[in-house]
């Protein structure tokens, strides 16, 4: 079947009258079978991507509602009391949920580099928030955290497969959950084999040790203040500052201990990167002025530490070198791409309203969207793959089915399959990314570079 017979397929059986009709009969959204609305042109209003779609006024959705069905007649007040209820937000986390099975059943992994291909998936869980009006602090309280004083949020965590560049799950919370909080809900998801690559607000050794016995693979930078031990028996912690001041170390760029993290004794190793000196002199200057404003003074082993990135894992030493682990850390930066995507041209975080049922019908309802625009950029990374020498730019993709409403009208005319077929057309010169003189990350990884482009001298540590 060819790709756009694909994608017409896909979109045929999950947004059709009676699918999405007893979907929303389900959810209470319709009740009564004499309803002029059908439920299918509420969903694609809320969902297909779309100029306005997150900022259109109630009358600006209720104008397009009617361009996929002339009888659904609502009006702007008619349409908020929908919205505001809580069947519309259950509708719509429910169309999330059968979108992502969905979407999932049709992504392939792309060819992966030589050095990923010992893991299934490489998995990343984050968070981002989006302010709310303070009239829902009650039910979303936001945080002082980072200064912000934001009275109302909502947070978005999400977990998110890098390898595939799907959404494996994404649920809301209150803005003042803490990231590690919510670090145990990345092992629902875990398989044998999967890397997750993880972010220090969600450091959990607890949570290292089921991904490790689970046969899954964990990267992280090494929370200041956790232990690390050269022995399993050890009660004695490696002091890293003292062990960095020795004579033997200190024209060394990469070392490896082998050992184990925390309590819990899980087993890892440690790779110390020293940094250039330009990165060093930043974070130098930053922790003296923070040591400044507490009338605190920094000793010469706090200092030395400040010169190297510390990074653990379980990955076995045969799969990947030392040299590479950072390398291969980096690619978590990949989620705030995702994350600027959503809020600067999805629009995810523009969210109006004092009704925290509305709140939640318009996140998830963004979510969906999300999803398509997932499905949309798999299907063409599939499409492209060997042709060029650039990968496809998601940015420009979501500008392609924005502009004009091209996508949008498509649907509505049921010629999604021609709108498919121009976009393979233009795919060369609309679709990928600008040529530069530097690697992206994932090219660094493809071709093995270390983490720092230095002259690098490894060490194994044998206890």
């Amino acid at each position: 079947m060819k790709h756009s017979e694909r994608m017409v397929q896909f979109f045929d059986e999950n947004f059709n009258e009676k699918k999405c009709h007893d979907l929303c009969r389900k959810h209470k959204f319709i009740q009564r079978s004499s309803s002029k609305l059908k439920g299918y042109e509420f969903i694609k209003t809320m969902i297909i991507p779309s100029v306005g779609l997150s900022t259109d006024s109630l009358k600006g959705l209720c104008r397009r509602m009617r361009e996929y069905n002339p009888e659904a007649d609502l009006t702007s007040q008619a349409l908020c009391e929908r919205i505001n209820d809580i069947s519309a937000s259950n509708l719509m986390q429910a169309m999330f949920s059968e979108l992502l099975l969905k979407v999932h059943e049709r992504i392939v992994s792309l060819q992966k580099t030589p050095i990923l291909d010992k893991f299934s998936r490489i998995m990343v869980q984050d968070s981002s928030t989006a302010t709310l009006n303070e009239k829902l602090e009650k039910h979303y309280p936001g945080t002082n955290r980072g200064g912000n004083g934001v009275k109302s949020q909502v947070k978005i965590d999400l977990i998110y497969d890098l390898s595939k560049g799907i959404t494996i799950d994404a649920q809301l919370f209150r803005g003042n959950e803490p990231d590690q909080g919510l670090a145990d809900r990345v092992l629902e998801f875990i398989k044998e084999n999967d890397l997750l690559l993880r972010d220090l607000g969600y450091f959990k050794i607890s949570v290292f040790k089921a991904i490790n016995i689970a046969g899954a693979y964990f990267l992280s930078r090494l929370m200041p203040r956790v232990h690390f031990y050269l022995q399993e028996e050890d009660t004695e912690a490696l002091d890293i500052g003292k062990y960095l001041s020795y004579k033997d170390q200190r024209n060394l760029n990469v070392i490896e201990i082998k050992g184990f993290l925390g309590k819990e004794k899980v087993p890892a190793r440690l790779i110390i990167y020293r940094q250039p000196l330009e990165v060093t002199a930043k974070r130098l200057r930053e922790a003296n002025k923070n040591r400044r404003k507490r009338g605190e003074t920094m000793s010469e082993s706090k200092k030395l530490l400040l010169h190297f990135s510390m990074f653990v894992t379980n990955i076995l030493r045969e799969h990947v070198s030392a040299e590479l682990i950072g390398t291969i850390y980096r690619l978590r930066w990949e989620i705030e791409l995702v994350f600027k995507r959503w809020k600067s041209q999805l629009e995810i975080d523009y969210l109006k309203g004092i009704n925290p049922e509305r709140i939640d019908c318009l996140i998830w309802s963004r979510l969906c969207t999300v999803l398509i625009v997932e499905l949309i950029a798999a299907v063409f990374d599939r499409i492209i793959e060997g042709l060029y020498d650039v990968e496809l730019s998601i940015v420009k993709l979501i500008q392609y089915l924005m502009r004009g409403n091209k996508f949008c009208e498509a649907v509505i005319k049921n010629k999604l399959g021609l709108f498919i077929v121009e976009m393979m057309q233009d795919t060369p010169k609309m679709l990928l990314k600008d040529k530069k003189n530097s690697k992206t990350m994932r090219e660094r990884v493809f071709f093995g570079e270390p983490y720092y482009e230095t002259q690098t001298t490894e060490i194994q540590h044998i206890a």
